[in-house]
């Protein structure tokens, strides 16, 4: 007669309770070991198959109450935004140089992950990624495909993140290069962006509403033109006090008096617009 191990079992259980809660592969031992108790009879047993299992990399823990599952050829196949979709509290935007790699906008990799949540989160490592969870208000965490999973956010909203964030990692250069990049595959790609840049403004109060359209503004102007850029100008405020191009970097820097901007970084893409 075949006995089936308990440890196979188990692993069973948790790969069905994963599935039914919508995260393949990924297992919350809190939550999904009840099956598995439940099957056999005993919550301590289940809890120490688990921890063979783990012992025995048949099973990867990511943190204290989260275990990547293999597929059924032993394989792990679960990505860090599987993992993002699984545990962040909705709604989440994950946004930032993996957006642009995920729509095609840059050749980098970002080992890097800036995700939008409306509460403290700690950072996610697994596989030599990070991701970084910022507290954000709920009203700011918008602009991704509303049927797709995981939330990515549009090319648009990523850029303007990017251009007013740089903790979430991406350079002005590559910044530049995925808006050259998007404008040329897409001609209304510019459009798109003032309508996120309005929204961007609108999301926010005093003088910090209007650095985006200035930014935003400013790099339009520069790699398009004046024309392209003219629509920003009634964004921009009446307040004279110059915003950092960068924000968090160098305080000096030529002022640019229409845009009432420091410039206080190489604004030059690698590719030519």
């Amino acid at each position: 007669m075949y006995v089936v191990a308990i440890e196979d079992v188990v692993l069973r259980e948790l790969h069905r309770a994963a599935v039914d809660a919508g995260r393949r592969g990924i297992a919350v031992p809190s939550v999904d070991l009840d099956a598995a108790a439940r099957r056999i009879g005993d919550r301590a047993a289940a809890e120490q198959a688990l921890k063979r299992l783990l012992k025995a990399q048949r099973a990867v823990r990511v943190r204290r109450d989260l275990v990547v599952l293999p597929d059924a050829t032993g394989l792990l196949n679960v990505d860090m935004v599987d993992l993002i979709d699984a545990v962040a509290p909705p709604p989440y935007l994950i946004t930032g140089g993996r957006a642009l790699e995920h729509f095609g906008l840059t050749d980098q990799h970002f080992f890097g992950l800036a995700v939008l949540v409306p509460s403290e989160g700690s950072k996610l490592r697994y596989r030599g990624q990070t991701a970084t969870f910022f507290k954000t208000d709920p009203r700011n965490i918008w602009g991704w495909e509303l049927e797709s999973r995981p939330h990515f956010a549009l090319p648009e909203r990523a850029l303007v993140d990017a251009l007013n964030h740089p903790r979430y990692g991406v350079s002005l250069t590559q910044a530049l290069d995925a808006l050259i990049g998007a404008v040329s595959r897409d001609s209304g790609f510019l459009d798109r962006l003032l309508s996120v840049v309005r929204r961007y403004s609108a999301g926010s109060r005093g003088h910090s509403s209007r650095s985006s359209a200035r930014r935003v503004g400013l790099v339009v102007e520069r790699l398009f033109g004046s024309d392209a850029a003219a629509p920003y100008l009634d964004l921009v405020g009446t307040n004279r006090s110059p915003v950092l191009l960068r924000p968090g970097g160098s305080v000096s820097g030529p002022v640019d008096a229409s845009w009432r901007v420091v410039i206080n970084a190489v604004l030059e893409p690698e590719l030519v617009p």
